[in-house]
């Protein structure tokens, strides 16, 4: 795997791989951890530029979600006696920040 884009996201490190298939993996991966690692896979893309995009977004969905008490887990931002919501739907669908806020209210 091929690292195309990494960025620091709330104390993790988030990065776009590309893989042997020619796809481009979302990842996240602790700072603190083994830093030869591949990280969680939070979507899979087919064009490097989206993959990019939805990396930096997911940090922004990140940093709202977190606001709000839920955190992430198993790819999905989760908060007790609350829905869970899928994070590579709402990379793939670029659900803006904004609009998360909104489905977290529910």
């Amino acid at each position: 795997m091929t690292v195309k884009h990494t960025i620091p996201c709330e104390g993790s490190e988030v990065s776009v791989r590309q893989t042997e298939a020619n796809t481009y993996q979302v990842t996240i991966q602790a700072v603190t951890n083994n830093p030869l690692g591949t990280g969680n896979v939070l979507e899979t893309f087919s064009d490097v530029h989206e993959a990019i995009q939805a990396a930096e977004l997911f940090c922004k969905l990140h940093a709202a979600a977190k606001e709000r008490g839920y955190y992430l887990e198993n790819g999905h931002f989760v908060k007790p006696e609350r829905p869970k919501l899928h994070i590579g739907t709402l990379l793939q669908e670029g659900t803006s920040p904004e609009r998360l806020v909104v489905l977290l209210r529910g």
